[in-house]
């Protein structure tokens, strides 16, 4: 597979049944604060609460908030509590 100059890593699926997911906590660089707890999934999107981050405390005040990312980034992404 030929990924170019930029060596671009691809996405594999991680295999998750999303029902089962929800409640548990996300790490991802897309939330404010790197933390988020999967609520519930509508139309190919996955909606978080944003989780206060006990290291870097600088947009701490965004916890709480309701953020969505694509039901395929959240396929190819690694959960925190696994």
């Amino acid at each position: 597979m030929n990924l170019g100059r930029n060596k671009i890593t691809p996405r594999f699926d991680q295999g998750h049944n999303l029902k089962k997911m929800i409640g548990r906590v996300l790490c991802n660089n897309l939330f404010p604060t790197f933390y988020g707890k999967l609520l519930y999934i509508e139309d190919e999107r996955c909606y978080f609460e944003m989780l206060p981050n006990p290291e870097f405390t600088k947009y701490n005040s965004c916890a709480g908030q309701i953020e969505w990312l694509s039901e395929r980034v959240v396929l190819t992404a690694k959960f925190e509590d696994e």
